[in-house]
Order: C-alpha cells, then sequence, then structure tokens
C-alpha cells in the first residue's frame, strides 16, 4: 500500500473517529446532567474517559491499517508513525474542546478537563506506541517467515524443473 492510500484510509479513520467523540460527549453530557454529577472531578474524569474511550478503536484501527499497509519485508515507517500520532492527538485536542464546549458557562470542572488533556494524548499516544511495537515484533517475524517459505518452495521448484529437464534432455540425446 502505497503513502496516499495509507494517509486517506488514515484521515477516514479519524473523521469516522471525530464524529464517534461528539456522540459519545453528548451521550456522557445527558447521562452527567441525569445523574447530576457536576461535581469538578467525576464530571472532568467521565468526559475524559468518554474521550479515552472513543478514541481507543480508531487507534487500533489505525494500527492495523499501518500493519497492512507495510510492505514485504519492510518493518516499520516512522513516517506513518508520526502521521498516526499526530491524528491522535489532534483527535484528543478536539475531543477536549468539544468538551469544553458542551456547555457555556464557567463550571468547576473545565480547568480540570484542560488539565488532563495532555494527560490523556499521552496515554493514547502510548497505546499507538504499544500497538507499533507489536507490529514491529510480531508482524515482521510472521512477514519474514512467509518470504523465506514463498523463496525456498520457489527454489525446490526451479531444482526439480532443471532435474526434469536434465532428464528430459538426456533420453533425447
Amino acid at each position: 500500500m502505497a503513502a496516499e492510500p495509507f494517509e486517506s484510509e488514515l484521515a477516514a479513520i479519524f473523521k469516522g473517529c471525530d464524529a464517534d467523540v461528539r456522540s459519545a460527549l453528548e451521550r456522557a453530557r445527558l447521562r452527567a446532567e441525569t445523574l447530576q454529577s457536576e461535581d469538578m472531578s467525576r464530571l472532568a474524569f467521565t468526559l475524559t474517559e468518554t474521550i479515552d474511550h472513543a478514541v481507543a478503536p480508531a487507534i487500533d484501527q489505525a494500527v492495523a491499517a499501518y500493519d497492512e499497509a507495510l510492505h514485504r519485508p519492510m518493518v516499520s515507517n516512522p513516517q506513518w508513525e508520526a502521521a498516526i500520532q499526530e491524528h491522535v492527538a489532534e483527535t484528543v485536542a478536539l475531543g477536549v474542546a468539544q468538551a469544553l464546549s458542551l456547555d457555556k458557562l464557567a463550571h468547576p470542572w473545565k480547568p480540570l478537563l484542560k488539565e488532563e488533556g495532555p494527560k490523556l494524548r499521552a496515554r493514547l499516544s502510548a497505546r499507538a506506541d504499544e500497538g507499533f511495537m507489536h507490529v514491529r515484533v510480531h508482524s515482521a517475524p510472521r512477514r519474514r517467515r512467509r518470504a523465506a517459505q514463498r523463496e525456498w518452495t520457489l527454489r525446490i521448484s526451479l531444482l526439480v524443473i532443471g532435474l526434469l529437464l536434465g532428464a528430459m534432455l538426456r533420453v533425447l540425446i
């Protein structure tokens, strides 16, 4: 998979994630209003966890697309990893901004949510890094093993064809 299709697939994944974050935040706001959980820490925690749970599947999809996009025998692509990290950071920033814009009033939980944004970004970036490590450790050896099997199959096939051609030429001569 070339860079352009991968990047367009990545953009589609995180565009869908933005919509998921928006709807999840709205559900969390309604749930918080229903539960009357307007205390600072609980609402900030609820919104942070909502963003976390909405972005995590997109990270998993992006890492799976990254694994699929790597060409054999390439083990990693730092530019694509950086692109995924950038999308994660943008999505978290957008999610925090959406959470802050849920209510125009100056609530005491808003500064807590602003402080939690970088921690959330770091936690989700670490999740992406774990996915990259999994791709490097587990997918690369599997690719090399398959390539080696194909290579040995080709060599044995060529040997058998050579022996058959040699036997046929010997009979004709």
